[in-house]
């Protein structure tokens, strides 16, 4: 965006340890040198896609590489639908672009912010988008201040999810898997074509179980859960070939969670030899204080360089509402169009008062979208993690104090009501004989956990979208403007 919108007035060098240089060209490493490529379908709101250049609107999606798995809503623009992508493929694509760009240096190698602090007291900007754990924001920490993690806290303590990702494909419509979704919060699948990751919420107690073991050692590890490991399924089980580990539940056949992982499976329709991988996603979210900051002072000899955090560096989002990737395209784009009417002169804050005014209201709004799908309120009004409502379903069923015909019951009215509002914006949605046949395939159990899971809070997080339009449109001409001597 930044060479479109700022043509020969800019030079741009991009790092990133997970590139290597390859008959002339950068390019992914493979997982033979240590990289595992992120396969995680994302859905792209028209909100953000259609404010890309058109040629990286084409590149993206010009070889129907993508799908309309969701229905438009408000963060829809112009009657256009999301558009769900593979990760890998946005990675790919924009890749490919920008090594054409002479403008633009990509270096195969991790930034290291003390290595290259010589270089950085050079540059007007550096722009720090290395992921949520970001080691370069973290260097520069006393410039941004310190994330606050009490506004997602209960009584004191951070609310975290963990939930198991199933690398699986599908073969329920479109339609179906999306109803099925919002009706309940224990599982989410988004796919392209069927294919795509199941995502189970997890439990306190499901989280102690989802661990691995070493069976030349005999001793169990964390692998799947702190780095977190992909888990490929091979002839013996689902092994991680970084640790030589297994995924213990799959091993066990009196396993709690692997039951009502295929339980999972055969509510969206999946074969069980169409799990592939397994892996965990450790969620939590924190404020930020700030998103812009000067981090060198100008002197005789250099401008001045400004900070900026982008991406999961600045709103690391709970993904259950899927606008991880959006938040992080709208910020580059305000940050871009920020910058595009630079004229030489040295940066002061006022040029990125609106900037960090978009980025504020992203992390408000994204974050607050993103929190109710995290906690949800008891009957006094308190706020509870929705993990310990599920685990309060599990030993209720357990208990057995649950009514089947209720529990399955209560579900098909709840879709009912979901697709009444669903029907003008998604067709072919399922009626109630198909959804009642359906589900009565899945355990007491299940049916009750779903239940008291609740269904996506769609009303409560409604209404306006951030739109970096409201305060940057977009620049006409930009390249046109001319450069003067720095004053």
């Amino acid at each position: 965006m930044l060479d479109d919108l700022m043509g020969g007035r800019v030079a741009v060098r991009v790092h990133e340890g997970r590139w290597t240089r390859r008959d002339g060209r950068v390019t992914w490493k493979t997982k033979a040198e240590g990289n595992t490529r992120r396969m995680q379908v994302v859905t792209i709101q028209s909100r953000q896609w259609t404010k890309l250049p058109a040629h990286v609107q084409q590149s993206l999606f010009g070889r129907a590489e993508h799908t309309h798995m969701w229905p438009a809503g408000p963060d829809s623009v112009d009657d256009l639908p999301p558009r769900n992508i593979r990760i890998s493929s946005v990675e790919d694509q924009l890749l490919a672009l920008a090594n054409e760009r002479k403008r633009i240096t990509l270096v195969p190698e991790r930034f290291d912010p003390a290595a290259a602090h010589d270089e950085v007291v050079g540059q007007h900007v550096l722009a720090i988008c290395d992921g949520s754990r970001s080691h370069t924001r973290e260097h520069f920490i006393e410039r941004f201040g310190a994330a606050d993690s009490s506004q997602y806290s209960i009584d004191g303590r951070q609310v975290q999810d963990v939930v198991l990702g199933l690398r699986v494909t599908s073969d329920l419509p479109d339609p179906m898997a999306v109803l099925l979704t919002v009706a309940q919060n224990r599982f989410l699948l988004n796919s392209l074509r069927g294919e795509g990751f199941l995502n189970m919420r997890l439990t306190d107690a499901e989280t102690a179980e989802a661990i691995g073991i070493d069976p030349v050692r005999q001793v169990f590890t964390a692998c799947i859960q702190a780095s977190p490991c992909m888990m490929e399924r091979g002839e013996n089980g689902f092994t991680c070939a970084t640790h030589d580990t297994y995924f213990l539940p799959a091993l066990l056949r009196n396993s709690p969670l692997w039951g009502r992982v295929e339980e999972g499976l055969r509510m969206f329709g999946i074969a069980e030899e169409n799990l592939t991988a397994v892996t965990c996603f450790r969620l939590d979210m924190v404020a930020r204080p700030r998103f812009s900051a000067q981090l060198f002072a100008p002197t005789a000899t250099t401008p001045g360089t400004f900070g900026f955090l982008l991406g999961d560096a600045a709103n690391a989002i709970h993904f259950w509402p899927g606008r991880g990737l959006n938040s992080g395209l709208a910020s580059a784009l305000s940050l871009a169009r920020s910058l595009a009417g630079w004229r030489g002169r040295p940066l002061r804050d006022a040029d990125f008062v609106r900037h960090e005014a978009i980025m504020g209201m992203l992390q408000y709004r994204h974050k607050s979208r993103a929190w109710r799908q995290m906690v949800t309120t008891d009957e006094t009004g308190a706020l509870e993690p929705i993990k310990d409502r599920i685990a309060q379903g599990i030993a209720g069923a357990a208990a057995g104090d649950v009514d089947r015909e209720d529990a399955l019951s209560t579900l098909v009215e709840r879709m009912r009501r979901i697709r009444s509002r669903l029907e003008p914006r998604l067709d072919g949605l399922p009626d109630d004989a198909t959804l009642r046949a359906h589900l009565e395939q899945l355990t007491t159990e299940t049916l009750h956990t779903l239940v008291v899971s609740e269904p996506w809070d769609s009303a409560t997080v409604g209404g306006d979208e951030v739109d970096v339009d409201w305060l940057l449109p977009a620049p006409e001409a930009a390249a046109a403007v001319p450069v003067l001597a720095a004053a």
